[in-house]
Order: structure tokens, then sequence, then C-alpha cells
């Protein structure tokens, strides 16, 4: 019995330290502000590159090593990718491979090599809120919008009341001509935090003259303004909005207040010499 009772406690030692290591593997650095301190850094990278040294197939020392590498920041990315790449071909099955090369290889705009790294983590970790939204943004960026939307959708699902969610598939839905969702989305936004940058506000502003409203648009325009005085796209689409007003003299002082921010601004130009 007590023969029994030391095997499994063995067992249980075992099988837990098993689980921390699993749980240590599941950990991902999604903020710079988990990364280790560059002198600390440094000790792994030259450690991890002993052992390589003195053992060319030891995986684990790859993948450490490559993640060092990934936290000294994107001059590093290159030398990373090809650490955390041999791992892969000696057999290496870690997800933590799939979430930073799908992160580097984006950085370094290998978009394809990107999609990949994406696809293959997120099959893994669907829930993983920061890598839908990020996989949303790769989307974004390539100008597929529908694609993208549906990554924020998803995004949301996950979170319902994130700002950045809600706003990036705001955007989504503004680009794909979607205006009265955008619009909807920009208010759900709002409604969690009312502080928006000039850039969100600008775009809000936008939405609203596109659909006609000139009175939101002038409201929108002018928040913009309020927080970026030489904000020249905020002016010129004042302008615009005040021609569709039919408030030709405020038209006008907001061209003329475009030309005093960049003075070879065409539209504004355009505007100018319309009698």
């Amino acid at each position: 019995m007590k023969k029994f009772l030391l095997y499994f406690s063995v067992f249980l030692i075992i099988a837990f330290s098993g689980f921390l290591t699993f749980r240590k593997k599941e950990e991902f650095l999604k903020s710079s502000t988990q990364y280790l301190p560059v002198e600390k850094l440094n000790k792994i990278i030259i450690n991890t590159r002993a052992r390589i040294e003195e053992n060319p197939e030891d995986i684990f020392s790859y993948i450490e090593c490559g993640i060092a590498l990934y936290q000294k920041g994107k001059d590093y990315y290159p030398e990373a990718v090809n650490q955390l790449q041999k791992a892969l071909r000696l057999g290496a099955v870690d997800i933590r491979m799939f979430f930073y090369l799908a992160i580097m290889y984006d950085e370094l705009n290998l978009t394809d090599k990107a999609f990949n790294y994406y696809e293959k983590f997120l099959r893994n970790r669907p829930q993983d809120f920061y890598m839908r939204l990020r996989y949303g943004n790769l989307f974004f960026r390539l100008n597929r919008y529908e694609s993208a939307s549906e990554q924020y959708e998803t995004a949301l699902s996950l979170e319902p009341k994130n700002q950045m969610a809600l706003l990036n598939l705001a955007l989504s839905y503004k680009a794909r001509d979607m205006y009265d969702e955008s619009l909807e989305k920009f208010k759900l936004a709002q409604a969690v935090n009312p502080v928006l940058s000039p850039e969100i506000l600008i775009k809000i502003a936008e939405t609203y003259l596109i659909k006609k409203d000139f009175i939101s648009a002038e409201t929108y325009y002018k928040k913009v303004i309020e927080k970026k005085p030489n904000s020249s796209a905020a002016f010129l689409g004042l302008g615009e909005t005040y021609l569709n007003m039919n408030k030709k003299p405020e038209a006008k002082n907001c061209f003329q207040k475009v030309l005093s921010i960049e003075p070879s601004n065409f539209e504004a130009k355009k505007y100018l010499s319309i009698k």
C-alpha cells in the first residue's frame, strides 16, 4: 500500500509538472509590456545558441531563441523566423510558433505566409480575440473588406463591448458602402467610450456627408477641428458640407483655411475657383 501511494504521489507530481509546462506553452505575448528586459533576452539568446551548437536538433532551444528574438523587436524578426522555422522542420508541435510566425510575417509584409499561420493558429484557437482582430486588420490593409468584416464580426461576438472591434467593423462597413451599418457600429463604439480620435471622427463625418445628413456631418467635422485645429481634411469636408447646405460664405472660409494649412491642395483651389 505504501509503495502504491509512493507511485501515485510520483504520478501526481509528474502530471502536475506536465500541466504547468502545458500552461506555460499557452502563454502568448500580446503586448510589449509582457516582454522580458533586454539583458535577460540577450542571456537567453546566448544560452540557447550554445545549446544548439552542442545539439543542432534541440527543438526547445530553437523555439526559446526565436521567441526571445521576437521580443527584441522587428529588426530581429528575420532571425526569429529562421529559428522557429528550424524548430518546425525538426518536427516541433507548439502552437506558440503559429502565433509568433503569423505576427512576424504580417509585420514583415509577407502576407501569404502571414495568412497561412493566422489560419493555422485560429483553427486551434478560434476564440482568440487578439488574433481575430489582427487577422481582420490584415484583410483590411489588403482592401479585402468583406473578409475583414467577417473577422471583426467574429471578434465582436467574443467581446461585444470592445471599442476597437466596433470601430474596425464600422470602418470595414464604410469601405463596403454599408453606411447605415457603419454608423450603427460607430454609435455603439461611442456608447462604450465617448472619446474618439480625430481620425475616427472624420470617418463618421464623411459617412454622414455621403448620407446627405449635413447637420450631423457639420457637427462631426467641427469635433475634429476642436481636437485638431490644423486638419486640412476636416476643413475641406466642412467646406463641402456647407456647399451642400448652400452656405457659400462659410464654405469659402473653410477652403481658404485649407489653403492656409496646405497651399497646394487641389480640391480647395477647385472649389474656390467656382463662382
